[in-house]
C-alpha cells in the first residue's frame, strides 16, 4: 500500500508539474513570443537582443498573478518557477530570432549607395514657447527655426553656415528627435522623424558629433566603455570579448591604437577627444552625421587633420553630413553644398562653387567679405556687418536681414514683404525680395 501511495502522490505531482509547465507555455512563452514577433517585423530588431529578458520575465509574472487569482497560495511556488521559465524561455526566443536578423548588415561598417536621397526637409518650423504671469501662460514663441527646407544625400556634406543664434543647432535637435516640430516635416529615408516616436533604428541610424569634447565624454569611463555604450544599448552586444573587438576596429578606423582602450578621456589631447567621439558615432553604422561645429575647440593643424579624417571615412564608407559651423574657411575645405542661414531661414543655398564664387544674397556677401584673410601683402579694409542680429522673439516683417542690408537693391518692399525663393542656377537659389544684381565675390570687393 505505502509503494502505490509513493506511484500516486509521484503521479500527481508529475501531472501538476505538468499542469504548470502547459500553464505557463500558454500564458508565458506564447505571449512573449508574439511580442518578439511584433519587434521583427516592425523593424526594431535590435531591441529584441537586449528586451527579450524583460519581455519574458514580465509575461512570466503576468501568468503567475492571473493563474493565481483563483488559488492564491499557489503563488510562491508559480512566481519561482515564472523565474525560471523565462530564463528559458528567452533563451529559445533568442535562439529562434537570431537566426532571422541580419546582424551583419547591423554590426559591420558597410559602403552606402551614392546619391541616395537620405535626409528631406520640408518647411520646417521649431519654436520655443515663452511663458509668462502667475499662471504662466505663453505669451510668445522664439521662431528658432521658420520654414527650412533642405536635402541631403550619401556621399554629400552639407555646410550648413551662419551667425551665432540663427537656428543651426536647433535644426540638429529636430532631425534627432529631441524637439518638438511645429510645422513641416522631417523624413530620413522615407520614415518620418518625429520626436514622440523616435526609434532605434533611427537612433542607430543618425548621430552628431558635438562641438566640445570634454563636455561629450564621461571622465569617469574609459574609451572601450564610451565607444561600447551604442554597441550595447541599440545593437545588443553584451559579450566583453566581442564589444572590445569592435571598438578596436572602431578606433583603427579613427587612428587611435589598441592601447587607448582601456584610458580615460583626460589622458587624451583634445584631437584624440574629438577622434573617440567620431568612432563612438561610427559604432551603429550611421548614414547620417551630424557634425556640430566639431572643430572650433581645436588648433588649426588639428583641426585640418579632423577634417581630413572625415573626408576619408565618407569616401570609404560614403555617409552624409549636416556640417554646422560658422567658419567659412572649414566649410570651403569640407562641403560640397553650402547652405546660409540667418534668423530662421534658409537664405542661400546652392553648390560650394556658386556660393564662393557668385554670392547672390546680400547676407551671404556680407558673410564673405567679413573673412579673416591670411595675407599680410592684403591691403583689404576689414568689413564689418551693420547692427545686431534681432531677437527671434520678434524678428522684423517682411525680409528678416532688412534692417542690417547694406545692398543698393533694397527697397521699401524689404520692409514688409516675405523674401521668396529665386533661382539663379540650376541648383543655386536665394530667398530675397529684390536681389542685388549678381557679381563675383572678387567684382564685389
Amino acid at each position: 500500500m505505502i509503494f502505490q501511495g509513493d506511484l500516486i502522490i509521484d503521479f500527481l505531482i508529475g501531472v501538476i508539474l505538468m499542469d504548470f509547465l502547459i500553464e505557463f507555455l500558454l500564458f508565458t512563452f506564447v505571449p512573449a513570443y508574439i511580442v518578439s514577433f511584433f519587434l521583427i517585423n516592425w523593424d526594431d530588431r535590435s531591441q529584441l537582443l537586449r528586451k527579450t529578458y524583460r519581455i519574458c520575465l514580465a509575461s512570466a509574472i503576468l501568468s503567475a498573478l492571473v493563474g493565481n487569482l483563483i488559488t492564491l497560495f499557489k503563488f510562491g511556488p508559480n512566481l519561482l518557477l515564472a523565474l525560471v521559465f523565462s530564463v528559458i524561455f528567452s533563451l529559445i526566443i533568442k535562439s529562434i530570432y537570431l537566426k532571422r536578423i541580419p546582424l551583419g548588415q547591423i554590426r559591420e561598417l558597410s559602403k552606402l549607395e551614392q546619391g541616395k536621397l537620405l535626409l528631406e526637409i520640408n518647411d520646417l518650423k521649431v519654436y520655443y514657447p515663452l511663458v509668462g504671469g502667475v499662471l504662466k501662460r505663453q505669451i510668445g514663441a522664439v521662431k528658432a527655426v521658420d520654414g527650412v527646407t533642405l536635402n541631403i544625400k550619401t556621399g554629400d556634406t552639407l555646410g550648413l553656415v551662419g551667425e551665432s543664434g540663427c537656428g543651426k543647432s536647433t535644426l540638429a535637435k529636430a532631425i534627432l528627435g529631441l524637439v518638438d516640430i511645429k510645422e513641416g516635416e522631417i523624413n530620413f529615408n522615407e520614415i518620418k522623424v518625429d520626436k514622440d516616436e523616435y526609434s532605434s533604428f533611427l537612433r542607430q541610424k543618425i548621430q552628431i558629433v558635438f562641438q566640445d569634447p570634454d563636455a561629450s565624454l564621461n571622465p569617469r569611463m574609459k574609451v572601450v566603455d564610451i565607444i561600447s555604450e551604442p554597441l550595447k544599448n541599440l545593437l545588443g552586444i553584451t559579450k566583453k570579448t566581442e564589444l572590445r573587438k569592435h571598438v578596436l576596429r572602431l578606433l583603427e578606423e579613427v587612428s587611435l591604437k589598441k592601447e587607448h582602450l582601456d584610458r580615460y578621456p583626460h589622458e587624451f589631447s583634445g584631437g584624440q577627444k574629438q577622434r573617440i567621439i567620431i568612432a563612438r558615432a561610427l559604432a551603429c553604422n550611421p548614414e547620417l552625421i551630424i557634425l556640430d561645429e566639431p572643430t572650433s575647440a581645436l588648433d588649426v593643424s588639428v583641426q585640418a587633420q579632423i577634417l581630413n579624417l572625415l573626408k576619408d571615412l565618407q569616401r570609404t564608407y560614403g555617409y552624409g553630413f549636416l556640417f554646422i559651423t560658422h567658419n567659412l574657411s572649414v566649410v570651403n575645405h569640407i562641403a560640397d553644398q553650402v547652405a546660409v542661414m540667418y534668423l530662421g531661414r534658409i537664405v542661400e543655398i546652392g553648390t560650394k562653387k556658386q556660393i564662393f564664387a557668385k554670392p547672390t544674397h546680400p547676407y551671404t556677401q556680407a558673410l564673405l567679405r567679413s573673412r579673416i584673410r591670411v595675407d599680410p601683402d592684403s591691403k583689404d579694409i576689414k568689413f564689418v556687418i551693420d547692427g545686431e542680429v534681432p531677437s527671434p522673439i520678434a524678428p522684423p516683417p517682411g525680409c528678416h536681414f532688412n534692417p542690417r542690408c547694406v545692398s543698393d537693391a533694397r527697397t521699401k518692399e524689404c520692409e514688409f514683404e516675405v523674401p521668396h525663393q529665386m533661382k539663379i542656377e540650376e541648383g543655386h537659389y536665394i530667398w530675397c525680395v529684390n536681389p542685388p544684381v549678381l557679381k563675383s565675390i572678387s567684382e564685389q570687393e
